[in-house]
Parts: C-alpha cells; structure tokens; sequence
C-alpha cells in the first residue's frame, strides 16, 4: 500500500446536520475482552440518572449503567476488527461520566491497557489549533482577517516574505488566518498532494540531508501555483493548520503544545502531562501509547534508504503538530469537546452543539464529538481500517454509531 493513500490527517471533518446525515448510512487479533476491562478501566464514574436536568450528584451517584453498556458494544467490535487497543472517554456537561481503557499497551498483550493511555490525536486535534486561534484572536494578538504571507503590502501579515520564491503565485498575500481555518487557503490534496505525506519527495527535492523543517516545507509549496484562490472553495489541508501552528507561535511566544498546555488545556483541568507533542521514532513513542497496527511504509526521512512504518520516521512528525501530531487521553480530549464548539473553536459556555471531528492516521482511528444534550465524547483506537480509511465503512463510524446507541441505551 502507498503512504499517500492513507496518511492525511483526516477523514471526517464535519458538524451539525451534515455530521448527523453521515451517521444514517452507518452501518486478526481481539481487542481486550471482559476480563481486561476490570483491569483496564478508569475510575468507575456511573451513568447519566434518566431524567433531564439531573443534578452533578444525580450523576455520579447511578449505577455502572453507562459503564457497561459501552463495554458490550467496544468488546465485540475491537473482536471482530482486530483493534487491541483502544480508550472511550464520556462528559456530560463537562461531568465525566465514563473512562475506559480496552486491550492491551503491547503487541504480546501483556500489559492492560489503562484508560489514561496517550493515544496519537490524528487531526481531532485541528478544533484544538482553531481554539489556539481564536482565543488570540480574542486577546487581540491577532485578527481572523490578517494574511499569512506578508508581501510588504499587506499588513498586519505574519510569515515572512523569505519563505516565498522569486516569483510566487500573487495570490498568496491574499490568504488570511480565516481561510486557512476553513480549508479554504488555496490548496486542495487532490490536485497538488498532501506535503504532510510528502516529506521524503521534498528531501530530495530540496537536496537536504536531513528531515525537512517546517520552513523547508513552507518553501517547497510556495514555489507551486496555488489550486485555486483564496476564499473560493473548501479542499481539506493539513498544510493549512501547519501555517496556522507557525501563527500561534509567532503571536504567543511559546510552542504550539505549551500554548495548548496553557491556555487550553490547562484551564479545563487537564495537566501537562496529558497533553503532548507526538515523536517521529518509534523508540521514542510515549510511554503511556500503545503499539499501532498497520501495514502502511514509506522511505524514512532520518535513514537515508530505509523503509520504515509510516508512523515510524517516513516523516518528521513534529511539523505536523498543529495538525494532528499530538498525543493525549480520551478524557482530554472530551473535555476540551464540553467547552469548546467543534470543529471551529468557539468556547460553548454553556451553549450546547451538535458537531464532530475524526482523525486517521496509519495505525490510528479517532472520533471526537458533541451531541446537543450536553453531552462530549472520544473514542481512539489503535488501527485503521486501511481499506475504508473514511466513509461509512470506516471504523470512525461505525463505532460513533454503536457508542451513540449506548448514549440512548443509557438514558442519554
């Protein structure tokens, strides 16, 4: 199979009604059986009572309900998909509800997997980069209507003229921190590719001897016309939200994943230590992942003539971070999802939404989602169906439909 195929970001990036009208169409090795969930699980947080406006201790004083109904609907489907991973995080207005950990850490299963396991995010990270955002936005640090590339007219702007080539597309100074949001920037995967999974064809285009940077990259797509103007069409671009991780950084002053540490995260309750920079060796994986099930290789960018796992060195995955190279816990992530509206930033407070994001990367499945009853929910998984990476098929999908079948089960 080829890297291209299956390495972009994302395969589902929607919300509101054109989330909900996807799920109607929903549909090795096991993943841990009830034995592991004993050992697995997080604290058993109880169910939702079955009433609206139930208050926080009418919540947490139910039975193992909930608990339980996503454990017979995780089993059967890690079972069957052989996923041997995988961790479920539940809120209901920023209650948690439900953390569970499935399966085991490693390929010999021999360590239970626990429900705080730092999975990689793929791009249901992205709304987290759109929250970046818009909060400096909100402080005045920057403005949604600036340009990304400065021309010398066009201020305010933040990338430097350096990185674009003698001649570039003139359209380039018309980009603005909105579009790139809206994957409305200019580039479209379909017609020039994705550089994300285009690392090792820029090494060597660009001559270097070792991984590309984040500039070399920048350098690399500018000297391409773009596909089509700013503003004009939405085409899905992991290139976008690395140009807006270079933003948030210009504008605060720290690294993407400190500001995230910071100023999201931080606030919500979630230490620093739930919330990382993914590593783009396999020897230098987070102690607290699991091993990542795919065929998917790739020439390394680090080992000149090697070919390696795609998650392990075909691309230096710190460039990515801003658009799904992190690694953090489903409860994070659920919790950033009660505060935060998907997928483009907004704080909630207190205002429900009915959105959703998935990620998919090689060895890796995510779903992030808000349902209008307040409740916030995240599944990761440890494999990709690399046949079906999107669509109805997809295991992103077809496990947001059993997980929302127990939310109602449950009362919810």
């Amino acid at each position: 199979m080829k890297l291209l195929s299956y390495l972009p970001g994302a395969t589902l990036s929607v919300s509101g009604a054109a989330f909900i009208a996807l799920l109607a169409g929903c549909g090795g090795g096991s993943g841990g059986g009830g034995r592991d969930v004993a050992a697995n699980a997080g604290k058993s947080l109880g169910c939702v009572a079955q009433h609206p406006g139930a208050s926080v201790a009418e919540l947490l004083a139910c039975s193992g309900d909930l608990n339980g109904k996503i454990d017979a609907v995780m089993t059967p489907f890690m079972a069957a998909n052989g996923i041997t991973a995988a961790t479920v995080a539940v809120a209901k207005d920023g209650v948690m509800l439900a953390e569970r950990g499935y399966g085991h850490r490693d390929s010999a299963r021999q360590v239970p997997l626990p429900a705080d396991a730092m999975f990689i995010t793929a791009s249901i990270v992205k709304p987290v980069t759109a929250a970046s955002i818009q909060t400096l936005a909100r402080e005045r640090k920057l403005a949604l209507t600036d340009h990304v590339f400065c021309t010398g007219l066009n201020a305010p702007c933040w990338l430097a003229p350096e990185l674009q080539p003698a001649a570039p597309d003139v359209r380039i100074g018309a980009i603005t921190i909105a579009q790139l949001l809206e994957h409305q920037g200019g580039w479209d995967a379909d017609i020039s590719g994705d550089p994300m999974v285009s690392e090792y064809e820029i090494q060597q285009a660009l001559g270097l001897s070792a991984p590309p940077q984040q500039d070399d990259i920048i350098r690399f797509v500018l000297r391409r016309p773009l596909d089509f103007a700013p503003g004009t069409k939405t085409a899905y671009a992991n290139f976008g939200y690395l140009l807006l991780g270079q933003i948030i950084e210009k504008a605060s002053g720290l690294g993407y994943v400190q500001y995230v540490q910071k100023n999201i995260m931080g606030p919500i309750g979630i230490p620093k230590t739930d919330f990382e920079g993914m590593r783009s060796l396999l020897v230098n994986r987070h102690p607290r992942g699991p091993d990542y099930i795919t065929t998917v290789t790739a020439p390394s960018v680090f080992v000149p003539g090697a070919t390696v796992l795609a998650f392990d060195g075909a691309v230096r995955i710190e460039n990515w971070v801003a658009a799904g190279a992190t690694v953090t816990t489903a409860k994070a992530m659920t919790l950033f999802a009660a505060h935060y509206r998907i997928p483009d930033g907004m704080p909630l407070a207190g205002a429900k939404n009915n959105g959703g994001f998935s990620g998919a990367d090689p060895g890796v499945a995510t779903v992030l989602r808000q349902l209008p009853s307040g409740i916030s929910y995240t599944v990761m998984m440890n494999k990709l169906d690399e046949n079906n990476p999107s669509g109805d098929a997809s295991y992103q999908l077809q496990v947001l439909q059993r997980i929302e079948t127990a939310l109602k089960d449950a009362g919810l």
